[in-house]
């Protein structure tokens, strides 16, 4: 084996090393990007549902006070309503005070029987 047949097996031999380690090391970066794909979709996913959710409680903590205060005000126009009924009646039916309210308290029991199914 002559000196130029043993610089190029050893060239060969290099040169097939060093594909086999660029090999390797593309292999060991694909993996790395797969997984660093993979890393950053459940993220954004993750992040999605975070604001998702934050939105969602956002929007209850500006509605359930919105939403209870209009029902309020709703209740408080319909007493007002009521006692200005209760009292035409009081005036109409010249009742005194203890009787009408004894009258509006029997009537909002016959009401609550009803609309809670306690019907008499």
């Amino acid at each position: 084996m002559s000196l130029q047949e043993i610089e190029k097996r050893i060239l060969a031999e290099a040169k097939d090393g060093a594909f086999g380690i660029k090999k390797e090391a593309q292999e060991t970066a694909c993996a790395y990007e797969k997984q660093r794909r993979q890393q950053e979709a459940e993220l954004r996913e993750d992040l999605q549902k975070q604001t998702l959710r934050q939105a969602q409680e956002a929007r209850r903590s500006v509605l359930v006070p919105a939403k209870l205060k209009a029902r309020r005000t709703l209740l408080e126009e319909k007493q007002k309503v009521l006692s200005g009924l209760y009292q035409q009646v009081k005036k109409e039916k010249k009742l005194s005070e203890a009787e009408i309210n004894r009258t509006r308290e029997e009537s909002e029991v016959r009401v609550a029987a009803i609309l809670f199914g306690e019907q008499r």
